[in-house]
Parts: C-alpha cells; structure tokens; sequence
C-alpha cells in the first residue's frame, strides 16, 4: 500500500533536491533585490498606469497575454506593494536557481554576482514601478528559465524539449519580452557546447539544434492557437499597440528591413546615452565586461582547436549571428515594435555571460595561472562595478517617483481648489483634462539620468484626463468622472476649447456643453 508524504517529510526531500549552489543563488538574487528595492516594497509610489489599475484582472489577450489574468490572481488583482513585489523577488529567485542548474554552476562569488545582477538590472526597477504586473512578469522569467533548462537537458529523455515548449508558451502568453532570455540562454548553452568538444561530439550539437528549433515552433504555435482560441472565446481582437496588430512572418524583403531594425537597435544599445553605460563606472564596467568575454571565447576556441572542425565553425557563426536578432527577435515580428526598458531584462545576459562561460571552460590546471587568476579578477570587478551602480540608478528611478508623486499630489490639490471656484463648476459634469502642466520643479540630475527609465522619469506623473481623474478619484477622495481618450481628443479640435488660454491663467477652466475643461498647456 503506497504512503503519503507528511509536508515536513516532502519539505525534506524537496530541500535535500536543492543543491547549496541553487540555494546560494535563490538567496543572492531575493536578498540583493530586497536590499536594491526595498523603498518601493515599503511606499506606493504610483506611475502613469498603476495610478489607473489599482484593482485590476489584468484580462489582456488584446496584449496577446492571454494568460496573465490567471497568474495574476496569484496576488489578488490589487496593486499590493508588499505582496507583489516580494512574491516577484520569489520567482527572480527560482530564475537563478534554473540558470545554476542549466549550468551547473559551482562558483560562489559567480553565482552571487549573475543572481544580484538579474534583480537588480533596471528593467526589474521599470517593471515595479508597474506594481500591479510585477509577481506575474517575473513568473514570466521563471518560466522563461525552465523553458531554456528542458530543451538544453541531455540525460531526461529525447524528447524532454517537449517541455520546454510548454514553459515557453506559459512565459509569453504571460509576457512576450521574456522570449529573448530563453533565447539567449539556449545560445549561451548552445555557444559552450559547441567550445566543448570533449563533452559533446558532433551529433549531440546536431540533435540540441534540431531540439531548439523544433521547441521554439512549437511553444510558439501554441501561443498563437491559445491567443486566437482566447480572443474569440471573449469577443475580442488584438490591439493596436506596439505593433500587435501587425504581427506577421515576414517575407523576404520583410525580414531584411527587420533584421536591419533589429541590428540598428542592438548596437545603439551598447552607445553610452544607453542603460548599459550610463556613467563613467559603467563605461569601465561594460569595456571590461566584452573583453573579458572576448578573451574567454578566443581562448577556449584556440585551446580546443574548434578551428579544426568545420561544422563547429559553422555553427559558431550561425550562433553568434543569431545574438543582436534573439535579443530584439520581437522586431522579427512586427517592424513598429518599440523597445522600452521593461522589455530589456534579457540584456542582464551581457554581464552575467562571461561569468557563466569562464566557470565553464575553467580547468584545474588553470587555477594557479596568473592570466586565469586575473581575468577572473577583472570579471568579479566588472560585474560588481555593474551590480552596484545599477543598485544606485534604481534608487535614484525611485527617489524621482517619490518626489514626482508628492510634486503631483501638491499640483492636483490646488488645481482642484481652482476647478471648484469656477464660475462654471458642477460635480455632476465629465472632466476633460487636456494635457500636462509642466512648469514643476524637476529634481536636479534625474531628467538625462532617467530618460530611459519606463514609468520612473518626468517631474509628474502623465497627463491628460486618463491620469488625472484616477489621481482626483484615488489620491483625493473625489466622485468625478472623466471624459473618454476619443472625447477628449475631439475636444482639442473644438474652437472653444483653442481659444481657452493655459493653465494657471483665468479661463483655463470652462464649462463646453456637458463637459468641465481643464485646459493645462497649448502644445
């Protein structure tokens, strides 16, 4: 007769699973990002949507996230700072311990650096600042991870892949810019196993190729069938946002002009206007982060005489081309996508590379060179130089949040008391708010710093009448109700509205047939 496991037994087996190196990275990546992200768990500290969506379903498969509804429910659909934010630390966690075992990773100072670095890279501090989607988002990660942890396993049976494809649909039905991290660490696998020779032999590279693609094809399908089964299920079509739309397979001179969009935005990510060297720091942090990179790959190459081998040398080059395309392969897709920071995670992959890479290709007969000792030295410097500085540039993205609420909360107050004064003042009229009043205090240093922080930058948050009446509602107990996005925007072409002057000047407040306008600049 079978037994059941008692939780402490079943707790005990799965903790005796866990090797020290995994929970080494569960621990580095959660306690680095509560110490990076601390102010934001503890203070709501709202952007441009999250002021819209403090209760929300998430039901998106307009998005063509079909299942972020259902994974949201993990923490309720309310903006929860405390619940959200930690549970995402939880599965940023996880990430890290898949990414140990892909690797199987034994280095402590290695594994803490790659797990503090994915935690607090910025797209993390983008993405919280959106507390409402972060828990799922970084599940999102999590399962990004496995779907990359399945296809590269070579001992779980031949057809293992299989899963992989299901862990890659669940991350983009979630989040689709989580697609290029299981891209990039199948590449990252891919790139050592082919430096590895005395490991895997030829028909192995061959059979992981044809595991890769055909995971991919199928992960994909199943996320299109599932979108499509999803819209018409609920009645619905896909929205006209970040090129969705549009989504297509390209055809030749299709995929030409987005291969070309996808390199042109690879490269001008590296330029130093860019989060990856945003400072004099990180411009040294990035120098020695490629050419310790560079200097481990051409050293395993020549070491291992892959020159040798034709086939290897093809592969190399297909896989190595195949890098700017994974991590931008949405422009694949759609030529009107638009990169933001939130989409950008799988970037950390730069930084944690050459870490992952040199344990990798590291023999015991190196570990008293003084060439091995000190390329691993300028590694553990660069990539802490990195962790460090992006810990500073979240806190500051955070710092501006805080200041920009209270700036916005001071504006509304005293534009409620003149919206109130009015001679044309009625409760029971729809607010049309037009535009943004942008005369406000912006704190010293932070407008360049954070021009590429999503939902962090601006001296206030948003504009138009989609921002302000959630704030009057939400932040100021008022009962108002506000125009829709299309109303509003008739109203711009309204003459009476063009000749109303500007925010603060007298008559900037008026009354246009059912509707109080608030009119706050004349852009």
């Amino acid at each position: 007769m079978a037994s059941i496991k008692s939780p402490a037994e079943l707790a005990g087996i799965i903790l005796n699973k866990i090797s020290k190196q995994e929970r080494l990275a569960f621990c580095s990546a959660f306690f680095s990002g509560l110490f990076c992200h601390l102010f934001i768990i503890t203070n709501s500290m709202y952007n441009n949507d999250d002021i819209r969506y403090l209760f929300t379903p998430m039901d998106r498969p307009d998005l063509g996230r079909w299942l972020l509804t259902y994974f949201g429910r993990i923490s309720s659909y309310f903006s929860l700072p405390v619940v959200n934010l930690l549970l995402a630390l939880f599965f940023i966690g996880l990430a890290m311990m898949t990414i140990t075992a892909i690797f199987d990773l034994k280095s402590g100072p290695g594994i803490f650096l790659m797990s503090a670095m994915t935690a607090v890279f910025p797209s993390v501090a983008t993405i919280f600042s959106f507390t409402f989607t972060a828990d799922p988002y970084m599940l999102s990660l999590f399962f990004a991870t496995l779907a990359a942890y399945f296809v590269t396993r070579l001992n779980r049976g031949r057809f293992i892949w299989i899963l992989g494809s299901l862990f890659l649909m669940l991350s983009v039905a979630i989040y689709q810019a989580y697609l290029p991290f299981t891209l990039l660490l199948m590449l990252l696998w891919y790139i050592a196993a082919i430096l590895s020779p005395e490991r895997y032999d030829n028909g192995t590279l061959i059979r992981k190729g044809i595991d890769y693609v055909l995971m991919l094809a199928v992960g994909m399908s199943a996320y299109a069938a599932g979108m499509k089964i999803t819209l018409a299920y609920k009645g619905g079509a896909l929205k006209d946002y970040q090129g969705l739309a549009e989504s297509s397979l390209p055809g030749p001179s299709m995929l030409l002009t987005r291969m070309k969009l996808a390199l042109t935005d690879f490269i001008e990510f590296f330029k130093p206007a860019q989060i990856l060297s945003y400072n004099s720091f990180m411009k040294i942090a990035l120098a020695l982060t490629v050419l310790t990179l560079l200097a481990v790959f051409v050293c395993r190459f020549v070491q291992k005489k892959t020159y040798t081998s034709g086939l290897r040398i093809l592969l190399l080059v297909i896989s190595l081309a195949c890098i700017p395309f994974s991590v931008n392969v949405l422009y694949l897709i759609s030529e009107t996508v638009q990169y933001h920071m939130l989409m950008r995670h799988a970037w950390c992959i730069l930084f944690i590379a050459p870490l992952i890479l040199f344990e990798l290709f590291r023999e015991e007969k190196d570990a008293k060179r003084t060439h091995v000792a000190l390329t691993e030295w300028c590694m553990i410097a660069a990539v802490t130089i990195a962790v460090w500085n992006y810990v500073l540039l979240d806190n500051i993205g955070y710092y501006n949040m805080n200041f920009r609420y209270e700036k916005t909360y001071a504006h509304c107050l005293e534009l409620r008391d003149r919206i109130k004064n009015a001679d044309d003042y009625d409760r029971h009229l729809k607010f049309c708010f037009v535009g943004r009043y942008s005369k406000l205090f912006k704190a010293e240093g932070t407008e360049e710093l954070l021009e590429n922080m999503t939902g962090m930058k601006g001296a206030k948050i948003g504009s138009g009448t989609r921002i302000y009446v959630p704030f009057f509602q939400n932040c100021l107990g008022e009962d108002v109700e506000g125009v829709t996005d299309a109303e509003e925007a008739a109203m711009k072409e309204n003459p009476l509205f063009q000749e109303m002057p500007a925010y603060p000047d007298d008559g900037c407040i008026r009354r246009i047939d059912d509707v109080l306008v608030i009119k706050l600049n004349t852009d």
